[in-house]
């Protein structure tokens, strides 16, 4: 095929895309990115090859596609995928060759395609080059994600950028060349991400194995009572990329190293019981596979002391077998144990395990108690849980506090159990913290 042919063959598909029916649209280009897809690109791909130069090739691949969206929901997913393309089209705008080409494997898909131009000097592209071009790509994507992403999103997002290289042939296809590239390519990244996982199972399984696991505790307050009714037990990694809590399970959850870490901190969790006066509860979190196993009830520090002992439900793994959640729930109720659903507002699935569970507490998330002073929005979703958890007889604790203006809005929506950085940070042990009840201002829900 001529170089002349290849080019009326793109020209003919842009045709086809700008002039006929939408439906041809929603094959070519992807509906949120606006990316296109491959078919668009193998003109100049053919016509490339048939001067007897090569293509340099990176695909990115976000890893845990599927189980993102289940967290942030579509609509928020679709928002950071859509930055993610953003950040492609900038790196080759201002770091790659305006020649280099920027596509979606598939519409809808996880793996963005990055077609590097032949070089200027040489007709061949060299292994060195194309892994120059891979550490540039990858580095100014984490740059990006570091600015734009919020930490505890930022934490469960994963890249995984691999590479290679289409050079001249006269036996296949075009189309298989390409696609043969593109599978080496995600080889290469499916080879670095089993390298960075089998690492940080290493190091995860070590801090595991030492106890290198402390706790902190939060005061839960009753503002009607002016006193505290309870502490959560927040676990610590040591300093370092694996302090936070969020890390470690992300980083267990991908390493079958969950169950470890959680019996771990509950363990070290049990340690303020003693420090907790009668008539204080102690909340705890939980992994939802824990709760599946039935020594969870009966073993360990806190079966002792079930009846002050609150499991906080925390949905970071989805559940498959409802029935046998909604049971394993009863059990711990039957011994004693009171429940709280966690994070309640930070996803749709948390919503269903509220359905399935007899929750003694709803623990509302920090981001709908952000600002919610200035957002009607969030007032009236605020309204309607509370008035929910009325009517059901549960429990609401509203978490995130840290403005006397945020206080006095949720005053005026009548919560009043409430925890947050306002009345005092966590501290090593209950009791501990130097405790503040502010006089918040007047409460101004009419936003």
């Amino acid at each position: 095929m001529s170089i002349a042919t290849t080019r009326m063959e793109r020209r003919g598909l842009e045709r086809l895309l700008h002039e006929s029916a939408p439906e041809v649209e929603r094959f070519l280009l992807d509906p949120v990115t606006a990316l296109p897809t491959l078919s668009l690109l193998l003109p100049d791909v053919r016509s490339i090859l048939a001067q007897g130069r090569s293509l340099g090739l990176l695909t990115v691949s976000i890893s845990q596609f599927s189980k993102l969206e289940e967290i942030y929901g579509w609509e928020s997913f679709d928002r950071i995928v859509k930055g993610v393309a953003y950040c492609l089209q900038r790196v080759r705008d201002r770091a790659l060759r305006t020649a280099d080409q920027l596509a979606e494997l598939t519409v809808n898909g996880n793996v963005f395609v990055l077609l590097l131009a032949p070089p200027r000097t040489k007709r061949m592209l060299s292994r060195p080059d194309l892994a120059r071009l891979k550490r540039r790509v990858t580095k100014k994507l984490q740059g990006f994600l570091e600015e734009t992403l919020r930490p505890e999103v930022r934490e469960q997002f994963g890249f995984f950028v691999g590479g290679g290289i289409l050079r001249p042939a006269s036996s296949p296809r075009v189309e298989r060349l390409l696609y043969r590239t593109i599978d080496e390519a995600l080889d290469e990244a499916s080879t670095a991400r089993g390298q960075a996982l089998r690492l940080k199972a290493r190091h995860l399984r070590s801090i595991v194995d030492r106890k290198v696991i402390s706790t902190v505790y939060q005061p839960i307050l009753d503002l009607s009572a002016r006193r505290v009714v309870g502490y959560e037990a927040l676990s610590r990694g040591p300093r370092g990329p694996y302090h936070r809590p969020d890390v470690m399970f992300k980083i267990a959850q991908e390493t079958d190293l969950t169950s470890s870490l959680d019996r771990l901190c509950r363990d070290r969790a049990a340690r303020g019981l003693r420090r907790l006066s009668k008539d204080q509860l102690l909340f705890v979190n939980v992994e939802t596979s824990s709760v599946f196993d039935p020594a969870l009830a009966t073993t360990g520090p806190l079966a002792r002391h079930n009846t002050r002992v609150v499991f906080e439900i925390t949905e970071r793994a989805a559940i498959s077998d409802f029935p046998s959640f909604r049971q394993s729930g009863q059990l711990l109720k039957r011994s004693g144990f009171k429940l709280a659903v966690d994070d309640v507002g930070a996803g749709y699935a948390g919503l269903r395990v509220i359905t399935e569970v007899d929750a003694d507490f709803i623990k509302l998330d920090m981001q709908l108690t952000r600002d919610v002073d200035k957002s009607r929005v969030k007032l009236q979703l605020i309204r309607a849980i509370a008035s929910f958890c009325a009517e059901a007889r549960v429990s609401l604790i509203v978490e995130g506090v840290e403005t006397p203006e945020e206080l006095a809005a949720l005053r005026g929506l009548g919560v009043h159990l409430v925890q947050g950085h306002l009345f005092g940070q966590p501290v090593d042990r209950p009791g501990a913290e130097d405790l503040v009840f502010p006089e918040p201002p007047t409460a101004a829900t009419a936003v």
